[in-house]
């Protein structure tokens, strides 16, 4: 485990990572963390500065400036301002005089040399000379190289009595397993479930346990990433995030210093699966997002079954990432459609992060649009369940309206192709799950085999409320008259949370929530719609969901696309153009974090 966990270290990244990780260890060790990495502000070589009791027994301010890897010469000391010596010569000269609060003025100091790796030894004897020069009654130094936070970890968040050996099994065999996404993906869920179903009795035990689970995923990460493939802790981390919310989400609702913390390990853990989904999406996917068959191609398997699961799994993470983006700017129950109307609504402080976040939400729906355009299976579901990644899509087109009219031919298409399909005993949508059912589908092309196959629908009731919404009466009809010819064995239906959802969503427990079925699709009318808003109006149990209750709907999204729930109802409702009312509520803070 300490070779793991030392490779982990060195392989840390400065800026976001190493930093973003010392202050949950700091924590654990019981320093008082006062200031943490800031991007935008000036730190005078301070990258996370904090009060605790050292080796020694002495209780001191602790300055750690921060770099990765090994500490080398060109770390050490060039031209660059980014080296090591430059920051500690700004401790000395500037922080210590003026930056350390009024409260711990009077304390020792230890300026920390902190590095994932060690020092080198061609500049071991540069950095021993600078510290015994500068070395006073009240400053010292000292160096938490690689080894030493590796101890800190091991000590501290992964001891013992936190993580039993078994567990720590789990952990190496996730972090081995990293090329195999499934198996890891199954030991660091048995490391999740051993810790969610024994919670801590006090908010600071479960403060510890949601720290181990960050620190365990982020060495998980960083493997992974080593090995070119981040599969395995993207799928780890969407399960980390539910866990560790259904964990805190109590101490969440409270007030003062517990929510704070509470708020700010969630927030740390949500910032590393946006770092994953970057180093998945944005180095790898989007930008071949505009070259035709690029994405297929890249799947790298010649059957098509293998394409169409991986690309509408694909849709659904794009546009989980684009909800979070829309998350930081609509009202805290839910998304709405981000006009020129509504962003002038916004505070005129937010002016300049506003723009930022609506030009990259416009560019993950340009990238959605020409990822559907140029990979033609994105028109033709094989499961009726993949309406659930179609849903979100849908979700994140529709707060935009310049990309409104993409809802309306994508609409069509699916619908469009999924009866010709049908027809023809082609691969319609099927509810069947099972891979290799998928495989053999259409096994038969019999009247009875398509009607086993067809018995229910969420895929087709979700693509008639849109277009009744839309107000694409066309298509509309369309499908009402496919559901009277040929699916009067079918139940239409979707999904709505009920009150047991709250104990159950975020863990994937299958006890819970209410079918609503009998969903109409007349021709001529616009019933689907009408029925399912009548509905939503008299259910209070989304509302009641702590993540929406608290302001945190996209949880309830990620809940859905990880445990393949569809998309509720009530997400849509400042969506929908024939129900929508102006929303003036106020955005969410500024920046990527969840809390």
């Amino acid at each position: 485990m300490r070779l793991v966990i030392r490779e982990y270290l060195a392989s840390l990244r400065e800026r976001g990572e190493l930093d973003a990780v010392l202050p949950d260890l700091l924590t654990e060790l019981g320093f008082t963390v006062y200031s943490r990495p800031a991007r935008g502000t000036r730190q005078y070589g301070v990258d996370v500065a904090a009060v605790g009791t050292g080796r020694d027994g002495v209780r001191r301010v602790h300055l750690f400036s921060v770099k990765s890897g090994d500490l080398n010469r060109a770390e050490w000391n060039t031209a660059s301002p980014q080296s090591l010596r430059p920051s500690l010569d700004e401790i000395l000269d500037h922080y210590i005089a003026s930056r350390i609060p009024p409260e711990y003025a009077a304390l020792p100091i230890a300026i920390c040399l902190t590095f994932g790796g060690a020092i080198d030894e061609q500049v071991r004897a540069e950095v021993t000379g600078y510290m015994n020069r500068n070395t006073t009654e009240r400053i010292s130094y000292e160096e938490w190289n690689g080894d030493r936070l590796a101890d800190v970890i091991l000590d501290g968040i992964l001891r013992e009595g936190l993580l039993p050996s078994v567990l720590r099994s789990h952990l190496r065999k996730s972090v081995a397993m990293v090329e195999e996404p499934d198996i890891a993906l199954d030991h660091f869920g048995r490391l999740l479930r051993a810790l969610a179903d024994a919670p801590g009795a006090t908010s600071a035990a479960r403060l510890s346990q949601a720290r181990m689970i960050n620190i365990c995923l982020w060495i998980m990460f960083v493997w992974a990433r080593e090995a070119n493939n981040v599969e395995a802790p993207y799928r780890a981390s969407e399960h980390a995030q539910l866990e560790v919310w259904h964990l805190l989400k109590a101490d969440v609702a409270r007030s003062g210093k517990v929510a704070e913390a509470a708020g700010l390990v969630i927030n740390e853990l949500f910032e590393l699966h946006f770092a994953i989904w970057d180093e998945l999406f944005e180095t790898k996917i989007l930008p071949n997002a505009n070259v035709r068959h690029a994405l297929s191609s890249a799947v790298g398997s010649h059957a098509a079954l293998d394409v169409n699961l991986k690309l509408f799994e694909c849709v659904g993470r794009l546009a989980l990432r684009g909800l979070w983006l829309v998350w930081q700017l609509a009202p805290p129950n839910g998304p709405v459609v981000l006009s020129e109307d509504y962003l002038q609504t916004l505070p005129a402080v937010l002016a300049g992060t506003t723009m930022a976040t609506v030009e990259r939400i416009d560019g993950l729906c340009a990238q959605l649009m020409q990822i559907i355009s140029n990979n033609r299976a994105l028109l033709s579901p094989v499961g009726d369940w993949q309406a659930i990644d179609i849903g979100l899509a849908f979700t994140l087109l529709a707060c935009r309206p310049a990309a409104h009219g993409a809802i309306d031919e994508w609409a069509e298409e699916l619908a469009k192709r999924s009866i010709f399909a049908f027809n023809v005993h082609g691969r319609y949508p099927v509810i069947s799950r099972s891979y290799w059912d998928l495989v053999d589908h259409p096994s038969e092309r019999s009247e009875e085999y398509r009607q086993i196959s067809t018995n229910g629908s969420i895929l087709y009731p979700m693509l008639a409320q849109w277009a009744a919404a839309r107000g694409n009466q066309k298509l509309f009809d369309e499908l009402a008259a496919f559901k009277a010819k040929s699916l009067g064995h079918c139940t239409f239906q979707t999904w709505l949370p009920d009150e047991d959802s709250e104990d159950n969503l975020y863990l994937g427990h299958d006890n819970h929530g209410a079918a609503l079925t009998g969903i109409p699709v007349t021709a001529g009318t616009r019933d689907t719609l009408d029925f399912i808003l009548e509905e939503v109006a008299g259910n209070p149990h989304y509302d009641a969901l702590s993540a929406v209750r608290l302001g945190h709907w996209p949880i309830v999204l990620t809940a859905c696309r990880c445990h393949r729930l569809p998309v509720p109802p009530q997400v849509w409702r400042d969506l929908l153009p024939a129900t929508r009312p102006l929303a003036t509520n106020a955005p969410r803070p500024s920046g990527d974090g969840a809390c």
